[in-house]
C-alpha cells in the first residue's frame, strides 16, 4: 500500500484564485473586443454590387482588369504558397526529418531556442519560396503599368527591411511563448494572449513613432489651398487631431492613399504626398473627412480590442488542438519539435480568419464614408473623389466574388459610388446594430 507522493506540492488555493483571476481577465478582453466591434456605428447594408459601368467606360474596365486578374491569380498562389510550406514541413515525414535534423543541432536541451529556431526558419523559408510572386506583383507588374517609381535596390531594400522586422517579431513571440507554455503548462494560453495583447496596443501607439519612419518621412501639410479646405472640414468636425501630416509615397509609388494611424497622443492622418499633388483641394478635403469618421468613430482602436481578443482566442485554440493531437499519439505540445505544427495551427487559423476580418473592415469603412458624407455634405465630391482614387490605383470597381472575400478590406468600389448616388435619400448617419 503505497502513501501520498511527497514530491508533488499540493495546489495552493491562492494558486487557483490566481488562474481563474486570468481566465476570467483573458475572457474580458474577448467580451470588450467583440462587443465594440459588434456595437460600433454600422452603414446600412450596400447589397449586391452594381454594375461598373455606370461609372467608368468600358476602355478603363478593360484596363483595370488587365491589371487586376493577373495579380488575383498570383495573390492566390502566394496564399497557397504560405499555407502549404508549413504544413508540408509539419505533417510530411520529409518535413519531420528536416525539423528533427534542425533540433538536433540547436540541442534539445534548449527547448525554446530550438522552438524558435524552428518557427523562424519556416517563416524564413516561406517568404523566400513567395519571393518571387511578391517580387512580381510589386516589382515588375506595378512597373509595367507606371505604378512604381523606385529601382531594383530600394524595392529589395524595403523587402528585406519589412521582413526582418516581422522575423524579428515572430522570434519574439515564439520564443515567449515557448517559454510561457513550459513554464505555466496549464495557464498559459491567458498569460500568452494577454501579454500579446499588451504587445499588440504598444505596437499601435508607437507605430507613427517607430515603425512608420521606416517607410515614410513625413512633414505638416504645407500652407496653401488643400491645407485651407482640410482646416476647414476637421473645424466643421469637431474632432481633436493631433497631426496632419504628408508622407513621401512617391519615393516608392505612385499610388495614392491616406489613412489614420496611432492611439491617443500619437493619433495622427497621414496623407501621401501622390494624392495631394495629384487631387484639388476639395477631394483632399473629402479624403480627410472619410479619416476623420474613422477617428470619431473609434475604429483603430476598437480594431486594436479585436485583435487582442483574437489573439487571446488563438492562444486557447492551439492548447486545445495541441492536447487533442497529443491524445492521439502526437508528440507533447511543448516538444520543439512540434513547433512546426504550432506554426501551421496558426497559420491556418489566420487564413481562416480574413474572411471575418475583411468583412468587419469592409463595414467600418463603409462607416466612415457614410460619416465623411455627413460631415461634408457634398456627395458630388465624395463621388468624384472615389472614381479619382479608383482610376489612379487601376483599382477594380467590382471584384470576383472569393476576391473580394479574400482581400477586400473596402467595400467595392461600385458600392461605394452608388451610396453617394443614395445619400442622403435613403441613407443618412450611421446606425447601430
Amino acid at each position: 500500500m503505497s502513501g501520498p507522493d511527497l514530491d508533488v506540492a499540493p495546489e495552493r488555493p491562492s494558486s487557483r484564485t490566481g488562474q481563474r483571476a486570468l481566465h476570467i481577465a483573458a475572457a474580458a478582453v474577448v467580451v470588450v473586443g467583440v462587443g465594440v466591434t459588434v456595437l460600433r456605428p454600422l452603414a446600412p447594408d450596400l447589397g449586391p454590387i452594381p454594375d461598373p459601368g455606370r461609372w467608368f467606360d468600358a476602355a478603363y474596365l478593360e484596363e483595370a482588369a488587365a491589371f487586376r486578374g493577373p495579380r488575383y491569380i498570383v495573390a492566390a498562389l502566394g496564399l497557397a504558397l504560405r499555407i502549404a510550406v508549413p504544413c508540408l514541413v509539419a505533417f510530411t515525414p520529409l518535413g519531420r526529418r528536416l525539423l528533427a535534423r534542425l533540433v538536433d543541432r540547436v540541442g534539445a536541451h534548449r527547448p525554446v531556442l530550438a522552438a524558435t529556431a524552428v518557427i523562424l526558419a519556416v517563416v524564413v523559408a516561406t517568404d523566400l519560396i513567395v519571393l518571387p510572386a511578391a517580387f512580381w506583383m510589386g516589382y515588375i507588374h506595378d512597373g509595367a503599368y507606371g505604378f512604381r517609381t523606385q529601382g531594383l535596390g530600394g524595392w529589395l531594400r524595403d523587402w528585406l527591411l519589412a521582413s526582418a522586422l516581422a522575423w524579428g517579431l515572430v522570434a519574439l513571440l515564439a520564443s515567449a511563448g515557448w517559454w510561457l507554455a513550459r513554464r505555466l503548462p496549464d495557464i498559459w494560453p491567458p498569460v500568452a494572449g494577454l501579454s500579446a495583447s499588451v504587445v499588440l496596443v504598444v505596437i499601435v501607439a508607437a507605430a507613427p513613432l517607430v515603425l512608420e519612419p521606416l517607410e515614410l518621412r513625413t512633414e505638416p501639410l504645407a500652407e496653401g489651398s488643400t491645407r485651407t479646405a482640410v482646416e476647414n472640414v476637421v473645424l466643421a468636425s469637431g474632432e481633436e487631431i493631433n497631426e496632419i501630416v504628408v508622407g513621401d509615397a512617391s519615393r516608392r509609388s505612385t499610388r495614392q492613399n491616406a489613412y489614420v494611424s496611432g492611439l491617443g497622443a500619437t493619433r495622427r492622418i497621414v496623407l501621401y504626398d501622390t494624392l495631394i499633388e495629384a487631387q484639388p483641394p476639395p477631394v483632399v478635403a473629402q479624403v480627410v473627412a472619410h479619416e476623420l469618421a474613422h477617428h470619431r468613430n473609434a475604429d483603430l482602436g476598437r480594431s486594436t480590442l479585436l485583435g487582442a481578443a483574437g489573439l487571446i482566442l488563438a492562444a486557447y485554440g492551439v492548447q486545445a488542438l495541441m492536447a487533442a493531437r497529443q491524445r492521439r499519439g502526437g508528440g507533447a505540445p511543448t516538444d520543439p519539435r512540434s513547433a512546426a505544427v504550432v506554426l501551421a495551427i496558426v497559420v491556418l487559423m489566420l487564413v481562416a480568419s480574413h474572411p471575418v476580418q475583411n468583412m468587419v473592415s469592409r463595414q467600418l469603412e463603409a462607416a466612415a464614408d457614410l460619416g465623411g458624407l455627413e460631415l461634408t455634405n457634398d456627395p458630388v465630391t465624395f463621388i468624384e473623389q472615389r472614381k479619382a482614387v479608383t482610376r489612379a490605383n487601376l483599382g477594380d470597381p467590382a471584384p470576383p466574388r472569393w476576391a473580394y472575400l479574400l482581400w477586400s478590406s473596402h467595400p467595392a468600389g461600385a458600392s461605394r459610388l452608388e451610396m453617394g448616388e443614395r445619400w442622403p435619400q435613403e441613407w443618412r448617419g450611421p446606425v447601430r446594430p
